[in-house]
């Protein structure tokens, strides 16, 4: 074989390489069904239990809920149980809120904040406060969770998300913060850790672990405030 030849031969083969068609990684999603079962500490102190739940809905909207009450000597204090209840749905893999209520049971005041998220109209409409803009990528307190799941901060990089409770909007800044083996009930787990710095000395910082081999489920989930942290660890989970 000449020169020439070798030369062709070779080149035709590169760009046969070349044009070969990648699959294309398949999108994130969020199961059908999930639940989340959680011990919740106060320090060192296990004062609670928290349950979330994520149901898809026939029209392909999903419904969430979160249930905590306290267990233990937290009980002496307390009998209040709070609630979060939400509905969103999925477009072009980003979570986009359509309600959220949270409310308590248990306790002398009532206390409930609601929000409807209007897209078509851009606006927030709330059940005790004035009607207010709805910035794009707008989340909730509790949809937040599963936008985090399905789209978390690449390494190095950050995402500026507007997040209503019910009853206020407030600007905050979601960062990668590396990565974490962590022991677990579930066993040992490689975690994504994203972080929410706080706002001022009178706000809380946040912070998740997301386990990066098990569809990102967030098996701990931290809150620091004047010093007190709280946290959250996932002791059993079925529908992933």
């Amino acid at each position: 074989m000449t020169v020439r030849a070798f030369t062709a031969v070779t080149f035709l083969l590169l760009t046969a390489t070349t044009l070969v068609p990648v699959q294309a990684a398949d999108p994130p999603a969020l199961p059908a069904s999930l639940e989340l079962n959680y011990v919740l500490r106060y320090g060192d102190m296990t004062v609670g239990r928290v349950v979330k739940t994520l149901t898809r809905a026939a029209d392909g909207s999903y419904r969430h809920r979160s249930r905590s009450h306290p267990l233990g000597a937290a009980k002496m204090f307390t009998s209040v149980e709070w609630f979060e209840e939400g509905q969103f749905e999925v477009v072009q893999g980003k979570v986009r809120p359509l309600s959220f209520l949270e409310y308590r049971v248990g306790a002398d005041k009532p206390h409930r904040h609601s929000a409807r998220f209007d897209w078509k109209l851009q606006k927030i409409f709330y059940e005790n406060w004035p009607t207010t803009l709805l910035p794009p990528g707008t989340q909730d307190q509790g949809s937040i969770l599963y936008a985090l799941m399905l789209n978390p901060p690449a390494p190095g990089t950050q995402q500026t998300i507007h997040i209503s409770s019910g009853k206020k909007l407030r600007v905050y800044r979601y960062a990668h913060a590396g990565t974490e083996t962590l022991k677990t009930t579930l066993g040992v787990i490689k975690a994504t850790v994203i972080e929410r710095p706080s706002l001022d000395k009178n706000s809380e910082s946040f912070r998740v672990w997301l386990a990066t081999e098990r569809g990102n489920l967030p098996v701990r989930i931290s809150t620091q405030k004047r010093g007190q942290e709280t946290t959250l660890e996932l002791e059993t989970v079925s529908g992933l």
